[in-house]
């Protein structure tokens, strides 16, 4: 949501949209035009069953010297036909590169100008060859590469429609004329892509007041606000997961993680701040393209079998939003849901697409981003916020465990769980994580056993060393202390529900960030199920420590320079803020210039250490 001022008198500038064709996405669309007989080759003679037959196969693009190096693999076999015969047939195999200016007229039609060429024989060297075989090069080959060429509209026409609703309604003046002024620039082969300029006029719109401050929005600006970036978020998923049939590499899906977690991250940052002066999902938008660009395009642009435009056409109305986002809000442009749908659906292989923010576990998400199959459960969850006491039950509980079964018993047999329900099932599950006060050494107990089998369950799978291990179950045991105090439940005003962070995010005895972690656990579970919730809290500990904490600590040379303390609070810092706060602690820690959090988590890491359990009573008081 950008809230600025205007006023009624525009700056018209020329602005270069890039339109880039990458040589793998090149490829896909020559193949997909001109190389389209069985294979992915093109036959261009084939007389007198096969006595003259050319054939073309293998196209491949590079950069040589700022020209487009176009090399295809050639095999021609060449006889004598006489009374229904093919004799002395000759036969060559070997390869033709032709250096090329790429062009692009006023239609949008891209075409190659070949400057030079060098033929190789079939193991790549350069080849002389004379008569009949070179005659047929020249006339047929040349002509059939010299001729090829790729539409370039239709990818334009995409962008016009993704950039019209980003606009809106009172600057739609505006959007018609930077829509109607786009034409091509000018073109260039450079070391990764063909690239093409798309020129068009647009309007800067100036602010009144530059220095305007930010301004603390209502609470319904509030909820429009949260509801476009629930739909963002959900767009997010769906080019992620569009990826599920790649090949990616380890360093693919630490890219697609990575961008993931920042984006929700920072948004939950956005929600605390409860103040915008700008568009935010715009600028989350570009953040997050801009790290997910180079996998699309390794994966996405090499498959003619697709439908090759569209990705182009998806690439580029993206990379148009980064270069518009150096004006900033000085366009009035806003990401809408309009926009995202007719987006997601140039790459989309669903009929219609529906961009929809809803709980649950996504196992093709999980999968993707290399966490592995769901955490698994033994029953099915409450589906609920709470569920009220009656004012007869809320008397004292006392420590009798025959009593506190009964009021249990009591309490579920008057609500909506019990109809849903074992009702011993849930009474065994419930009582035990109650906290009474005369319990709390045995509920402690209980607690750092869970934890201690939850972190022993997850080191199982994980690729830790086991140097590490004992550090680990301290990180972990040490972090539910400082989330939720080992709590998963609570007990206000004759209401029993699961603990909530003050701004309403995190659940549970680890306080996992539904919004963050949403699609890779189940919400219900997490909320009313303390075994799930712990085994979530170890995973995404696990996943903190090892991909990010000690693969950052190799990467920038620090493996034998950070102490068990150091790296502890660190691996913490990132479960508290996300990703990025690894590298940020480091340089809080070296000015000792610690958050408030940092300094409350190393205190609590120590009394874990050092066995200094009574000082859990400071947190978990029962009245």
């Amino acid at each position: 949501m950008a809230i600025f001022f205007f006023t009624g008198n525009a700056f018209s500038k020329t602005v270069s949209l890039p339109l880039s064709i990458d040589y793998q996405l090149l490829r896909s669309l020559v193949v997909k035009t001109s190389f389209t007989d069985p294979g992915q080759t093109a036959v261009l003679l084939d007389d007198n069953n096969g006595c003259l037959k050319i054939i073309i196969s293998k196209p491949r693009f590079t950069e040589k010297d700022s020209y487009v190096l176009f090399e295809t693999k050639i095999s021609i076999r060449i006889g004598m036909y006489v009374f229904d015969s093919c004799h002395m047939p000759v036969e060559w195999e070997g390869y033709l590169a032709l250096f090329q200016k790429p062009q692009i007229d006023n239609r949008w039609i891209l075409s190659f100008n070949t400057a030079d060429s060098i033929l190789y024989d079939k193991h790549h060297k350069p080849a002389t060859i004379v008569g009949i075989i070179w005659k047929h090069i020249k006339t047929s080959v040349y002509k059939y590469l010299n001729n090829i060429t790729i539409n370039l509209a239709p990818p334009v026409s995409e962008l016009h429609s993704f950039l019209w609703p980003l606009f809106p309604t009172d600057l739609h003046a505006h959007a018609k004329k930077m829509i109607k002024s786009m034409r091509p620039g000018e073109i260039h082969a450079n070391r990764d892509a063909v690239r093409v300029s798309i020129l068009t006029e647009v309007e800067e719109i100036y602010e009144k007041d530059k220095d305007l401050e930010e301004k603390t929005i209502s609470e319904e600006e509030m909820a429009q606000f949260i509801k476009t970036w629930e739909v963002w978020d959900a767009f997010l998923i769906h080019i992620i997961t569009s990826l599920s049939k790649e090949p990616l590499t380890a360093d693919d899906r630490q890219i697609l993680l990575d961008t993931l977690l920042e984006t929700r991250h920072r948004f939950i940052t956005e929600l605390s701040e409860k103040a915008k002066g700008q568009d935010f999902v715009r600028e989350q938008f570009v953040a997050a393209w801009k790290q997910l660009s180079p996998v699309f395009r390794n994966h996405l642009s090499d498959d003619p079998s697709k439908s090759v435009l569209n990705y182009l056409a998806f690439f580029t109305a993206s990379d148009a939003l980064i270069a518009l986002d150096n004006f900033g809000p000085s366009l009035g442009i806003e990401i809408s849901r309009n926009g995202l749908i007719r987006l997601l659906q140039l790459i989309s292989e669903e009929e219609s697409v529906v961009l929809t923010y809803r709980p649950g576990v996504n196992t093709e998400l999980r999968e993707m981003l290399g966490l592995g199959p769901p955490l698994s459960v033994s029953k099915s969850a409450f589906d609920g916020n709470g569920i009220e006491l009656t004012p007869d039950e809320d008397e004292p509980i006392k420590e009798d465990g025959d009593k506190l079964l009964h009021v249990i018993k009591r309490f579920f047999l008057k609500t909506a769980w019990a109809e849903q329900n074992n009702m011993k099932e849930v009474s065994d599950s419930i009582k035990t994580w109650i906290i009474l006060k005369n319990n709390l050494v045995q509920y402690l107990e209980r607690i750092k056993s869970l934890l201690l089998d939850a972190s022993n369950t997850a080191l199982k799978d994980s690729k830790i060393g086991e140097q590490y291990h004992n550090l680990y179950r301290l990180i972990v045991l040490t972090t539910a202390w400082q989330e939720s105090c080992y709590r998963q439940f609570e007990v206000k005003k004759n209401r029993v529900t699961y603990l909530r962070s003050y701004n309403g995010t995190s659940v549970g005895l680890m306080q996992i960030n539904e919004r963050v972690w949403r699609g890779m656990y189940d919400e219900n579970h997490l909320r009313w199920d303390i075994h799930y919730n712990a085994k979530a809290g170890c995973e995404i500990t696990d996943l903190y420590f090892n991909r990010y904490a000690l693969r950052k600590m190799e990467k920038m040379g620090l493996k034998n320079s950070l102490d068990d303390n150091v790296l502890a609070r660190a691996t913490y810092a990132m479960y508290n803020g996300g990703p990025r706060q690894f590298n940020k602690f480091l340089k809080r820690n070296k000015k000792k210039d610690y958050y408030l959090s940092d300094r409350l988590f190393m205190e609590k890491f120590l009394w874990v250490n050092s066995g200094q359990w009574e000082n859990v009573k400071q947190c978990l008081i029962v009245e």
